[in-house]
């Protein structure tokens, strides 16, 4: 969902009316997990997804019913169904509940999403909290975001028992939760900012990485000491692309945020080491260096000798990548991509 929150906001901007579906609760096997969300507008066009299938299809009628009668609605689907051609898209084996709302283009809102944005932009996890309630026939969300510095941003009142239910809240991970606070239930989404990808090195494979890891939603930064690479006509769309001086001092100028994904792919061995030995030192979650096996051990015994540990050294992934006998510089990059994904799901698994 947090990818989602500047396209909403951009389009409020411009006076556009939206409905948002956000995924609240999920059990078993589905599609998509909660606090996935999608935008949909009002001519039928949609930016995410919580799934496809039949299951989607009923959620973007069900949002464009919205957009005559406003408010919102919470839908719930069985993904049990058996024996039917026309169920095959229900037969996961899970069960979950999707909120879809109204959201017009009002001063309120448009305060809220600038805020979310601000909060993104700096790379601070916030709290998105919504309290779902009857008015009439059809439901209503309140709004607000609390920050990690405790600040109460929005329309939605704050109330002692909320805020004593949030403040034990983890922000560690993503997942959607629903709180029910006397007559009233509450949707509380952690919306964190993205991991962090350092790639060293902006060569070939590096400019394959690149394309992937900003796809699959990583703040992705491109750093190396040639201009001719090092430039935003072969790294577009990535959040950074910086010209260093030499390699010796990388992560002086550039501290490394932890739990970050630090990866080294310049142009040779000698630079290869130089950053690894410094990335030893930071608090990144995963270190991976590009190179065959004999690169790894001489590289690696240079470094015992220098005092390392051979502990620290085992975390590090070189060869990097999965295994999938790549070889071009677009396969050695999808390799890459998908260790990133098994190592962040790991992580959001472990807590």
């Amino acid at each position: 969902m947090r990818e989602l929150f500047q396209e909403i906001y951009e389009s409020l901007v411009s006076g556009n009316e939206l409905a948002v579906a956000t995924i609240i609760s999920d059990r078993g096997s589905t599609p998509r997990t909660s606090g996935s969300g999608m935008v949909v507008y009002r001519d039928g066009r949609i930016s995410g997804t919580i799934g496809g299938g039949i299951v989607e299809a009923d959620v973007i009628q069900s949002a464009l019913s919205l957009f005559k009668k406003h408010g919102a609605l919470v839908s719930s689907y069985d993904f049990n169904q058996t024996g039917k051609m026309d169920d095959m898209d229900l037969v996961c084996g899970g069960h979950m509940q999707v909120l879809v709302e109204h959201v017009s283009a009002d001063k309120e809102n448009l305060e809220l999403f600038g805020l979310m944005c601000e909060e993104m932009r700096m790379a601070r996890p916030f709290l998105w909290v919504g309290r779902v309630t009857e008015n009439g026939r059809q439901l209503q969300v309140d709004r607000a975001m609390h920050t990690a510095d405790n600040r109460w941003l929005g329309p939605l009142q704050q109330e002692a028992v909320l805020q004593k239910r949030l403040n034990g809240f983890t922000m560690r991970h993503d997942k959607t939760a629903l709180l029910q606070i006397d007559k009233h239930q509450y949707v509380v989404a952690p919306v964190l900012p993205p991991d962090t990808v350092y790639l060293i090195g902006a060569g070939h494979v590096s400019k394959e990485i690149a394309l992937l890891t900003r796809q699959l939603g990583f703040r992705t930064l491109v750093f190396d000491d040639r201009e001719d690479f090092a430039n935003t006509e072969r790294f577009p769309g990535v959040d950074g692309v910086y010209v260093c001086k030499d390699f010796a001092g990388i992560f002086e100028e550039f501290s490394v945020i932890p739990g970050s994904y630090i990866i080294i792919v310049t142009r040779g061995h000698r630079f290869d080491k130089e950053v690894l030995a410094q990335a030893l030192g930071t608090e990144a979650a995963y270190i991976g260096m590009i190179g065959s096996r004999k690169k790894r051990k001489t590289i690696y015994q240079a470094l015992l000798s220098e005092g390392f540990a051979q502990s620290a050294l085992d975390q590090v992934h070189c060869p990097i990548g999965l295994s999938i006998a790549a070889e071009t510089p677009a396969e050695i990059g999808v390799s890459v991509a998908a260790e990133l994904i098994q190592h962040r799901a790991s992580r959001k698994s472990h807590g």
